[in-house]
């Protein structure tokens, strides 16, 4: 069952990691090509919206498949998982509920509006322009340097201090 639940872990982490910020990226670039209101950027947003609810299944699954193991094989106490855990939940946990609550449901509306025709407000642009710039930008500096000392605990086993 360990390896079950370890190689649907490990599936889980790439999943979260990988496909949402490909879809971004391809976004980014149908803007500077089409615009924001450009029929490709339509299309891109679509499939941007659809990666993001893969990111966060995928995410959810990381969590119990990660709480899973560390109860099931009496982890919890270990000084490595704790640090683990604590990073998990003071900066992953928080920019992935951010990301939930602006991408899945603010955002795509907003963006569903105005593919619609209805015109946005100035506030509602600036929250499109937030997203995909301040808290994305955020995202992509403190994700790969946390992700990164999450796996170095679960590989070494070892607390980092």
């Amino acid at each position: 069952m360990y390896s079950l639940l370890k190689v649907v872990h490990l599936g889980s982490l790439v999943l979260w990691l990988g496909p949402a910020l490909g879809s971004w990226l391809v976004l980014r670039y149908a803007k500077q090509q089409q615009g924001e209101l450009g029929t490709a950027t339509s299309m891109v947003y679509k499939v941007f919206f659809l990666t993001l609810t893969l990111e966060h299944v995928a995410f959810c699954t990381l969590l119990i498949t990660g709480a899973w193991m560390a109860f099931g094989y009496g982890w919890i106490e270990m000084p490595w998982l704790q640090q683990k855990l604590w990073l998990v939940l003071l900066l992953i946990v928080p920019l992935e509920v951010a990301d939930i609550w602006l991408g899945n449901w603010k955002v795509q509306q907003l963006v569903n509006k105005r593919i619609g025709g209805q015109q946005l407000t100035t506030r509602q642009q600036a929250l499109i322009h937030f997203y995909h710039q301040g808290f994305t930008y955020l995202a992509i500096l403190i994700l790969p340097i946390t992700v990164l000392l999450i796996m170095w605990l679960a590989v070494s086993k070892h607390a980092l201090f």
